[in-house]
């Protein structure tokens, strides 16, 4: 949507997966809002989403196909029935978990878990949308601060994320050429039902280094990755101190970051 206006008709079609619950679903709100029709895409059951959103701009503007990203056929398939009757213009790739442990306390599963859901996933993710966007669209894919600053128990969960960074990196390139514009969200911690989960089990060093970067309500944040994504910027982090430390970490090759990092770790 450009210039942040609001589209008055529901030929602009919104994919989000993840859609569901979190920023997804916020996304899916603030989307609609502004006249967009939205498709979720997700493994979690999506009824309720599906009627919450239909309250906002009636049910003709919202539907929902389920979706396992670390199933690439079904991922394909699923985009495909989408498209079939309304092609995307904007896709927000949103789907992923987290896990806040020491390294050596994330078996091998868990940690294969958590890459092949937010590292191979939006690999299939990508794949499996890209045949069915035009010139003019927009793939927008949801990293992390994580995936530019490391933090203490998120070995599985940087890793994935400095994946997405490199990734979105290399599509910004390659679909150029095509039109098709990329961008990568990087959040700081954002008050989401994941985040109310994992806080009741993470080390208390991953608390402390989320001060570094902040935490944003969800409104806050959907508003500036919305603002971002309007804009075509190719990397959006929403929240001041999240740029802060970002520009800091770039300015400083990562010195002062990291020196703040083991300060906060040690107390």
């Amino acid at each position: 949507m450009k210039g942040g206006k609001a589209h008055k008709n529901s030929e602009w079609q919104v994919y989000i997966t993840g859609g569901a619950s979190g920023i997804g679903l916020e996304l899916a709100r603030t989307y609609l809002r502004s006249g967009a029709a939205v498709t979720l895409f997700d493994i979690q059951p999506t009824e309720s989403a599906v009627q919450a959103l239909a309250a906002i701009a009636g049910p003709e503007s919202v539907r929902a196909f389920a979706m396992d990203v670390t199933k690439p056929g079904g991922v394909r398939e699923a985009f495909a029935s989408a498209a079939e009757s309304s092609p995307p213009d904007l896709v927000i790739h949103c789907a992923g978990i987290a896990i806040a442990a020491d390294f050596e306390a994330i078996d091998d599963d868990a940690y294969a878990r958590v890459i092949n859901i937010n590292l191979v996933g939006t690999r299939n993710v990508v794949a499996g949308v890209l045949p069915h966007m035009k010139a003019g669209s927009h793939l927008v894919m949801v990293a992390s601060m994580a995936g530019l600053v490391g933090c203490y128990g998120y070995a599985a969960y940087c890793a994935s994320k400095y994946g997405v960074v490199g990734l979105a990196e290399v599509l910004r390139i390659e679909l150029a050429s095509r039109g098709i514009d990329v961008s990568v969200v990087c959040p700081p911690e954002v008050e989401t039902p994941m985040v109310e989960a994992e806080r009741l089990n993470r080390p208390r060093q991953t608390e402390a280094l989320k001060l570094m970067a902040g935490t944003l309500p969800l409104d806050v944040a959907v508003a500036q990755i919305c603002k971002g994504v309007d804009r075509r910027r190719f990397m959006i982090i929403p929240g001041w101190r999240a740029r802060g430390l970002w520009f800091t970490n770039k300015l400083l090759p990562g010195t002062l970051t990291r020196k703040f990092a083991d300060f906060l770790v040690s107390r």
